[in-house]
């Protein structure tokens, strides 16, 4: 039983994908960062880091490091989390931070920076949704949901950046993200009566069969008018039209509108996760 690492996105994703696509909702991230990275995107020129942990033969843990983003525990079964820490240290892993679920997460901290001068801060703590049957909002506010195309490109890029500011999230190169998922129909916005774009949605690329609505984005002086909740709508009802299976999105786990809003249209919560920084 041990952990193996490697900086081959490529034979990383052939040892865990069926681990993850077992329960393909709740490893909604870490399926699309290996598929990602799998296909050759960088979020960063900083090495990566993947780790799966071998029990009889089975692969039953898994763990990514894409920097700038935190270490993603996938999954880490009962008593494998001490050689994990013992693992990523012989690697010399630099650790910006962790994310996963709330209790795997509070233990790894606390055996990560025992013994260290490391300190920590929570830094997001979020709730995970999986649809069950879509309700679009009846009535929906005025106007319509389109997708969007390279003529959107600047609000795409702004309303993106705005998103990451707002919430704190590690910042990323906006236009390429925007780019990506305009070139693939992947971004939606919602006009009003008068054709302005109020809202914007975009998901992921399908990975295990689940799509991810994120972010989903209303300027402030467009708010409380059901745009958002009606963009969610639009773009999950064409997720399940072309290839996904499920769709999921995470919210503030303690905003309790964004949380109404989405259980409105259908989605239903199944866990929370959580985000900690570390630093000296």
């Amino acid at each position: 039983m041990a952990w193996q690492f490697t900086d081959d996105p490529v034979a990383y994703a052939e040892r865990v994908w069926d681990l993850l696509e077992s329960d393909p909702a709740r490893h909604t991230v870490s399926l699309t960062v290996a598929a990602a990275a799998r296909s050759g995107f960088r979020w960063s020129d900083d090495p990566m880091l993947f780790g799966w942990y071998v029990d009889g033969g089975d692969v039953r843990g898994a763990v990514s490091l894409t920097p700038p983003h935190e270490l993603l525990l996938a999954e880490v079964p009962d008593g494998a989390l001490d050689s994990l820490i013992a693992g990523l240290r012989e690697q010399r892993a630099g650790l910006p931070g962790v994310n996963g679920e709330v209790e795997l997460v509070e233990r790894f901290v606390v055996a990560w920076t025992a013994g260290t001068p490391l300190r920590h801060r929570l830094s997001l703590r979020l709730r995970l949704f999986r649809l069950g049957t879509l309700a679009p909002p009846d009535p929906a506010p005025p106007g319509g949901a389109r997708v969007a195309t390279l003529g959107d490109l600047d609000v795409a890029i702004r309303w993106l950046g705005g998103f990451e500011a707002e919430t704190g999230v590690v910042r990323t190169n906006v236009e390429a993200g925007a780019r990506e998922r305009l070139d693939d129909g992947r971004l939606w916005l919602w006009e009003n009566e008068a054709g302005e774009p109020v809202s914007l949605a975009a998901r992921t690329a399908t990975a295990g069969g689940v799509a991810r609505v994120a972010p989903v984005y209303t300027p402030p002086e467009h708010r409380r008018r059901g745009y958002g909740a009606a963009i969610t709508a639009a773009i999950t009802a064409d997720a399940l039209e072309r290839d996904a299976e499920y769709v999921v999105l995470f919210t503030d786990a303690g905003n309790p509108t964004t949380n109404a809003i989405y259980q409105q249209i259908g989605f239903r919560p199944i866990g929370d996760r959580c985000t900690v920084l570390f630093h000296d």
